[in-house]
């Protein structure tokens, strides 16, 4: 049996009875289960109740259901049982500080689903088998095909040491979890701050009537079954665990979740991991092909230390043989074009480690790694900018500060902390948009000229402020006329800006669902100022001036944002791609398109 686990469960128990037995004796009474045998076993393997799902089971059965959280009381067993009995309710649950029990959810539409991978329920169990787990029960989750393979164990462990052995056991063999491919129940949850709880994720109970849910074969056919054949299956699984060996699983783990959260530290090797972790999840949707070009790039400029056409092949080479490549990239066939793009742009911007760098001069005493603090940083205020963008253009921007954060936070998927950082962004009493002012056409009289000699000049290197944006203009280059495609070298000018713009240019196309301008020529003078100073914000006036005159709904505008970028949404986009759309939008709108 387990050692270490097992004298945290007991320890666990003692503190939860000291606990109890302070606490009013209302509070200890039990909950009445239900009389039906069956339905009382049910409610004791899912015990834990608070925060339970629910919904309504859909018409269609193809689509998917609208789960609401119960957060008010938890649920009692015998509402349990009524929930799961009615075929019109779904009902789910989550899990406690211990659990007898996990799952592996299977996505109908994922990588690693049966019908796309021959095998691999296979390869999962033989992969469990190395912590101890022997036995498994198979069943369709629901109508849409959707596998959850149970995991019965015959004792109470606790919950988040088997979550990480869990996580830990499957990436060993390359099987990574990601939402909507392969998700594990318990997950690795993050820790609660300040008081607050965090829950597991919940997941929907099995076998409920017109569901769709049934016990499978290993041939993925449906078997004829009851809650009385899964309970019976369920003791056969649970009695062929090896608990022995789960629990040295469990303790390993557990004390390789703490060391890999303490070298997360060392910004190179996060780096690394990062970057490699991104290739061997490889393609899991449409719209990364970029984004893992990127990362492949990075990875062979600053660890593998290549260059020129090397470099590309490897870009080339790798990308091809990550996962879902075959699926999921619609650039197969100029992959080596994008391989030779991505390539040459990673060597501009990135250098080998432990090599003298490119970009600026290194600080005295710092080491050459990219300082990517800056630009996490910029990328968020961004998607701030573009969320508060998106939501005013939708007529949904809330007044109220809470409301309003929740919005951007949902809409930018970034955390409340990262908000009260840029709250001068988003704040109701600070966001104003001030109305551009015509330029004056006076032109100051030519001064007269000085009779003292000119100052020599500082012999010393002259720099810009580290957040300035753009570099020293030729003598021949007046300031108004700055390039827009230049590759984006040094702090603030961000990573997203490669290949150029003409390459993204070229490969836009008009979306066939918009309708036309209402004249053929606009006024541009919204969009020159933006260009010039390259600033959100008179980007943010620029775009909303032209969205305006076209009287386009907010559909047509998210339509036209995704035809020409890749699928992405307007909180999606990078600080260089909102030029982009705003050049695209006044194209559209003067009939140059």
């Amino acid at each position: 049996m387990l050692n270490s686990p097992s004298s945290q469960i007991s320890k666990s128990r003692q503190s939860l009875s000291k606990t109890a037995a302070q606490k009013p004796a209302k509070h200890n009474l039990p909950e009445p289960f239900p009389a039906d045998p069956l339905g009382k076993r049910l409610c004791e393997t899912f015990p834990y109740r608070w925060q339970s799902i629910v919904a309504d089971s859909p018409i269609d059965a193809t689509e998917k259901a609208a789960w609401r959280t119960l957060t008010r009381y938890p649920l009692r067993p015998r509402t349990l049982l009524n929930l799961w009995q009615d075929a019109a309710q779904l009902v789910g649950v989550r899990f406690g500080t211990t659990t007898s029990y996990a799952l592996i959810d299977l996505d109908k539409d994922g990588q690693y689903h049966p019908s796309h991978t021959p095998g691999i329920l296979s390869t999962i169990r033989a992969t469990l088998e190395t912590i101890g787990i022997y036995r498994t029960i198979l069943i369709r989750s629901s109508w849409s095909g959707g596998l959850h393979l149970y995991i019965p164990l015959p004792a109470s462990v606790p919950t988040f040491a088997l979550a990480v052995a869990l996580k830990q056991c499957l990436s060993t063999q390359k099987l990574f979890l990601y939402p909507g491919q392969l998700e594990v129940f318990p997950n690795v949850k993050s820790y609660g701050k300040a008081g607050k709880t965090v829950e597991y994720n919940a997941h929907r109970l099995p076998l409920q009537p017109g569901s769709g849910s049934t016990l499978l074969n290993d041939d993925l056919q449906p078997i004829r079954g009851n809650l009385e054949q899964f309970f019976g299956a369920w003791d056969t699984a649970a009695a062929g665990q090896d608990m022995e060996e789960l629990g040295k699983a469990l303790v390993r783990a557990r004390k390789a979740h703490h060391t890999r959260r303490a070298s997360r530290s060392n910004k190179i090797d996060s780096w690394k991991q990062d970057l490699q972790s991104e290739m061997e999840q490889g393609w899991t949707a449409y719209g990364q092909t970029n984004q893992l070009l990127k990362a492949i790039a990075c990875y062979g400029v600053v660890f593998a230390s290549l260059t020129g056409e090397a470099l590309a092949l490897y870009v080339e080479e790798i990308a091809t043989h990550c996962p879902g490549y075959n699926q999921w990239c619609r650039h197969q066939h100029e992959i080596r074009k994008r391989a030779e793009d991505w390539a040459s742009a990673a060597e501009n911007h990135y250098w080998a480690l432990g090599t003298s760098p490119k970009r600026g001069r290194a600080p005295q005493g710092g080491n050459n790694i990219v300082c990517f603090n800056r630009q996490r940083a910029e990328d968020a205020q961004s998607r701030i900018k573009a969320a508060l963008l998106e939501l005013e253009a939708r007529g949904e921007l809330p007044d109220g500060t809470t409301a309003r954060m929740k919005a951007i936070a949902q809409l930018a998927k970034c955390s409340f902390s990262t908000l009260q950082k840029y709250k001068e962004l988003w704040q109701p009493q600070e966001h104003v948009i001030a109305p551009t002012e015509p330029a004056s056409t006076t032109l100051a009289l030519p001064s007269e000229p000085s009779t003292q000699a000119p100052k020599a000049a500082p012999a010393e290197e002259l720099h810009t402020i580290p957040y300035m944006k753009g570099e020293a203009l030729a003598s021949d280059q007046p300031p108004s006329k700055l390039p827009l495609d230049r590759k984006g070298e040094g702090p603030g000018r961000g990573n997203e800006s490669f290949p150029q713009a003409e390459l993204l240019l070229s490969e836009t196309t008009v979306p066939p669902n918009v309708s036309p301008p209402r004249t053929a020529k606009r006024d541009s003078s919204q969009l020159e100022p933006a260009f010039e100073s390259h600033d959100l914000s008179d980007m943010t006036v620029g775009i909303r001036h032209q969205i305006k005159h076209l009287g386009w709904t907010v559909a047509q505008v998210q339509q036209f944002t995704a035809d020409n970028f890749q699928g992405k949404r307007w909180a999606q986009l990078t600080q260089s791609e909102l030029p982009l759309l705003l050049y695209r939008l006044w194209q559209f709108n003067s009939g140059e398109y």
